[in-house]
This record gives C-alpha cells, sequence and structure tokens, in this order.
C-alpha cells in the first residue's frame, strides 16, 4: 500500500509539472489576484481557508494539508470577462478619442491542479500549480490615437498572467492548532501592444510597446494556521511574503524601476461556524497589498493638465495608481447527503483606485465589486469526486476626469466597466 501511494503521489506531482509548462493565465476578480483557486473554494466567492476540502485548498492556507488526506485532482474554468470604456467631452486634437470601446478576447480556459500525501497523521506535504492575471485587454481601436500627436497601430492591449508552483507542508502541532508554509516558484508573462503614443514620455521607446511576450521568475513564501477552538468554532490566518520577479527587460521604458513588476505581498483572516454537523458558515477577509508594486500603485494622472510629470521606466514612473485591497467574504456549504455537498458564497472588494488615476487603466479595468458564487461537490464513488463553481461578477463602473492640455482638446471623462462569469469543473482522486 505505500509503494502505491508513494506512486500515486509522484504521478500526481507530474502532472502539477507538466501543467505548470503549458498552464494559461488566470483572469482574476480582486485586481489581478484570483478569487479561490479551485471549484471547492470559488463556489464559495474564494472562501475556504478553514475547511481543507479540495486538492488545491493550501493554496489558501498552507495549514490545511493534514485536514485534506491523500488526494490527487485538478479543474478547469472558463472564465468570460466583459470590459468596456467610454470616453466623452474634449474638443479638437484631444489626448483620446471620443466613443464606446469594447475589449476583445472574452473567453480564457484557465488550469489548477494539486496533490496532498499524508506522511504520518500529523504530516502532509503536497504540490500545486495555481494562477493569477487579469490586466488582459484588447481594444480593436487604439484609444489613444491619434490624439496624443502620434498614429499608433491598432489593436491596443496588455497581457499579463503569473504562474506559481508551491511545495507544501503542512503539521498538526497540537490535537486543535495545524501550522503550514509552502514555499513558491511564480513565473509571469506579458506583452503591450499599441503604446507608441506614450514614446515621448518613456525612457526607452525601444522598451515600451510591441515587443511581444517577455518572462520573468521570481519566488517567495506563503504561510498558515488553523485553530480549532471546539467543536463548532474555528479560526486561521495565512500570509503571503512579496515575490520578488526578475525584470520585464522587454518593456523596461513602460513599468516604473525599468521593468520592476513583483508580486505583491497578501494576508488573509477567516473565521468558521459550525452551524450545524453538516452547515459551515465562514466569515473571511484577504488584503492585497498593491502598494508594495511602484509599476502598479504609482500615479499615473496628469494633474497639471500640461506636460507630464513623469517619465515611463523611471523608479518613481507612472504606474496603474493602484491602493491596497481589501476583499470580505461570506461562505457557506452543506453537505445535503451522504454524496453531496452544496456551497454558496459572496465577496466584496474595496475601490481598486481613484478617479484620477483612469488613463492607463484603460489597459486593466479591474473594476468589479460584487460577485457571488454557487457550487457543489459529488461523490461518484467512495474514491472520485466531481466539483463544479459558477460566479457571477456584478456589472461596476469608474468614472473619472482626464485633464488634458487646455490647448490640445481640455479635459476628458473615461469611464471603465466591466461584468464577468465563471464556470468551474473540477475533479478529484482520493486514497
Amino acid at each position: 500500500m505505500t509503494s502505491l501511494r508513494s506512486a500515486s503521489f509522484a504521478v500526481a506531482a507530474g502532472v502539477c509539472a507538466l501543467a505548470a509548462a503549458y498552464a494559461t493565465p488566470a483572469k482574476a476578480t480582486n485586481g489581478y489576484f484570483s478569487a479561490g483557486f479551485d471549484a471547492e473554494s470559488k463556489g464559495m466567492a474564494g472562501s475556504g481557508l478553514v475547511t481543507g476540502d479540495g486538492p488545491v485548498a493550501s493554496a489558501l492556507n498552507p495549514a490545511l494539508g493534514v485536514k485534506m488526506g491523500n488526494e490527487a485532482g485538478g479543474c478547469i474554468s472558463a472564465f468570460m470577462p466583459h470590459r468596456d470604456t467610454t470616453v466623452t467631452g474634449g474638443r479638437g486634437n484631444a489626448y483620446l478619442q471620443n466613443g464606446v470601446f469594447d475589449s476583445d478576447k472574452e473567453l480564457f480556459f484557465v488550469p489548477c491542479a494539486g496533490v496532498n500525501y499524508m506522511v504520518r497523521d500529523d504530516l502532509s506535504v503536497g504540490m500545486l500549480l495555481y494562477a493569477n492575471g487579469g490586466m488582459n485587454t484588447e481594444y480593436p481601436t487604439n484609444i489613444y490615437s491619434p490624439g496624443f500627436g502620434t498614429v499608433a497601430d491598432a489593436p491596443l492591449g496588455v497581457d499579463l498572467s503569473q504562474a506559481f508552483m508551491s511545495a507544501n507542508v503542512a503539521y498538526r502541532l497540537m490535537p486543535n492548532v495545524t501550522l503550514g508554509v509552502a514555499p513558491i516558484m511564480a513565473i509571469q508573462r506579458f506583452k503591450a501592444y499599441g503604446l507608441s503614443p506614450f514614446g515621448g514620455s518613456s525612457t526607452s521607446r525601444s522598451n515600451l510597446t510591441d515587443n511581444g511576450y517577455d518572462y520573468s521568475y521570481g519566488a517567495g513564501a506563503k504561510v498558515g494556521a488553523v485553530w480549532d477552538v471546539n467543536s463548532w468554532l474555528s479560526l486561521a490566518v495565512a500570509g503571503q511574503s512579496p515575490i520578488f520577479m526578475s525584470r520585464l527587460d522587454k518593456y523596461a521604458g513602460l513599468f516604473a524601476d525599468h521593468g520592476d513588476f513583483d508580486i505583491p505581498p497578501t494576508d488573509s483572516e477567516g473565521v468558521n461556524f459550525k452551524i450545524t454537523p453538516k452547515v459551515d458558515l465562514m466569515l473571511e477577509h484577504q488584503g492585497i497589498y498593491y502598494k508594495f508594486v511602484d509599476s502598479v500603485s504609482n500615479s499615473g494622472n496628469n494633474p497639471t493638465g500640461g506636460t507630464f510629470n513623469w517619465r515611463l521606466g523611471d523608479e518613481a514612473g507612472a504606474g496603474f495608481g493602484w491602493g491596497n485591497m481589501h476583499v470580505f467574504r461570506i461562505g457557506s456549504q452543506w453537505k445535503a447527503t451522504d454524496d453531496l455537498t452544496l456551497r454558496g458564497g459572496y465577496s466584496y472588494n474595496t475601490d481598486f483606485t481613484k478617479d484620477d488615476q483612469l488613463l492607463f487603466n484603460i489597459l486593466a479595468p479591474a473594476t468589479i465589486k460584487h460577485h457571488l458564487s454557487v457550487g457543489a461537490s459529488y461523490d461518484i464513488t467512495p474514491s472520485w469526486g466531481l466539483s463544479f463553481a459558477y460566479t457571477h461578477a456584478f456589472s461596476q463602473s469608474f468614472t473619472g476626469q482626464f485633464i488634458g492640455v487646455p490647448t490640445n482638446g481640455g479635459s476628458q471623462v473615461i469611464k471603465l466597466r466591466m461584468d464577468q462569469d465563471e464556470a468551474t469543473v473540477g475533479l478529484k482522486y482520493r486514497w
């Protein structure tokens, strides 16, 4: 039996590695962070710091491994974001083209994979693959051209994806306390196109736009803990360090500090109430500290209404003006029968930026604030289980004024809007 379990772990680990090599980007809803990573957590709007249900649960909290048992599996999500930008106002040679512009590329397929192995009753190890992303837009018309004085090629857009591979260790320190740690390796891929109108404001025109995909690599770690206070109350915390990435050299003239684009730190806290032996209610918070990354948090506005007071690519160069984001979640699951578990959840995000920071956020309109999710798991056999989740992120818009040069069209109003749908199917095997 031991050799069989070892073989199962090795095979599942190989599947994770293979999936990492061919992973497509995840397109997320909390800025560019995913609202859950597998069907079980997505069915509760990203909740699950305590429950430990699903082969990728340790991506939320590495302390969950000892609660999961021997388990391997994966998921595939169909993510469907719907984004548009509306520009009004200005006159003559205004900075932006007026009109309503829809972003193409409204369907993405996103994988996840994981395996967890019980070394002893109080010790587990695992491997996980999961992803972030979400700064993907493609406008058939270049909104920035020709108003900026440069006729740029269309389309206009960016594509960012981040994949994570982690090795997870969880240990039961006491009968009611578990701890976990997960070293993380990360890879991110990025490209931008249609940004030549900003060439005069860049430190390096040749490393600003239309250079195809560039890749960067880095590492960090996540830690977590679960405390089962009593039979009806559990508390959990988890935190991820900053992930320091190598520079995106092909876009050193776009991102602040010469192409630097690290992954920000996060923290999560949750409480789980066992309402009945078959019903769990979860209240959770997640902080995503985008201000740690200058390329994301630096201001990108033009407060003087004249020459831009920044240079793209400088250490203090323009960014997207994102602030720290806080996500509040309510999740629940009900063991309806021995084979069927039903789930639901709601989450709320704080604003991602201010109304004077929309010039560059045309490329990344992360306006979503409200998500509603449902999900279910069904045990086909004692070993095999199937899970499903569906999330709708309600339409949300963000409107602000871009202050242009008075003699060049004056100010214009930018409205960013987005809604999203996501369906996820997961399969797991227990032994």
